[in-house]
């Protein structure tokens, strides 16, 4: 069994149990009380290049990255070191991430946060602002085409941003189809969670010229962006392990590079 369909069945077991404890109704009620949403589409309509710098305690890939954390220093360095917007890996079982880190970065900055987990029903998307998430994460591998359609409609129905990941040609059908703007090329296969940069130059090729295109996974250096940044499309990355792996200081000065480099 692949790592994907590992992770899609303990997901369904998880969604199972949340949605006992906490029923899709009285989730509405919280809903129709919440803030208004950061607008997450607007960082790449108004910025040449966008940093999306993720919080990750660890992965099935590189086990533990960072095993004790504050969201609340590590999202205020992200601001102030010039990121767009922030990342927040959910998954527990997997990355050992939080729902509720979500809420915390939001207290803590004014960037807009992109919840990052294996969507797979559409309660997670209720779950996604109720959360207070800004955008969404929908994997086109982890669904069926109708689906990936569906979750973008339902994500913008929730005044949230849709992001469709792609790791093939199949999955980039999928992402275009639904009619989504932002198209993540993930460069890590999520059947054996290998990398592969020439993903991005293959993929990038079939993007249709209105999409804003996002790179992911296995940026571990700033010379990486060099072979991965080759098309005027793509308009930002998100970056995680990196980040996570370096102080305070070391973030501030490669997002620093990073913009100086790629942005206006």
């Amino acid at each position: 069994m692949s790592i994907l369909k590992k992770i899609i069945k303990a997901k369904k077991a998880e969604v199972k149990l949340k949605k006992e404890k906490m029923p899709l109704e009285k989730m509405l009620e919280d809903i129709t009380r919440s803030p208004a949403n950061r607008n997450f589409r607007d960082i790449f309509e108004y910025n040449d290049f966008s940093v999306i710098a993720e919080i990750k305690k660890k992965s099935p890939s590189k086990g533990t990255i960072k095993a004790a954390i504050s969201v609340k220093s590590i999202a205020k360095t992200y601001e102030a070191a010039g990121a767009r917007a922030i990342s927040v890996v959910t998954d527990k079982k997997f990355f050992d991430g939080r729902l509720e880190y979500i809420d915390e970065v939001k207290k803590y900055c004014g960037l807009p946060v992109l919840r990052k987990d294996f969507i797979i029903d559409e309660y997670q998307i209720y779950e996604s602002r109720w959360a207070k998430a800004d955008a969404v994460l929908i994997i086109a591998a982890a669904l069926e085409k109708k689906q990936v359609s569906q979750f973008v409609k339902k994500t913008r129905f929730l005044n949230m941003t849709p992001i469709v990941e792609v790791h093939s040609s199949d999955d980039m059908a999928k992402a275009v189809s639904s009619g989504v703007d932002i198209i993540g090329i993930n460069t890590r296969d999520l059947k054996t969670f290998k990398i592969n940069f020439g993903s991005i130059k293959n993929l990038i090729k079939i993007v249709p010229r209105d999409k804003y295109v996002i790179i992911e996974s296995g940026i571990l250096d700033v010379s990486d962006m060099d072979a991965l940044v080759t098309d005027s499309r793509i308009k930002g990355a998100l970056i995680g392990t990196m980040f996570m792996k370096m102080n305070e200081k070391q973030i501030k000065e490669t997002i620093s590079r990073i913009n100086s480099k790629f942005g206006s």
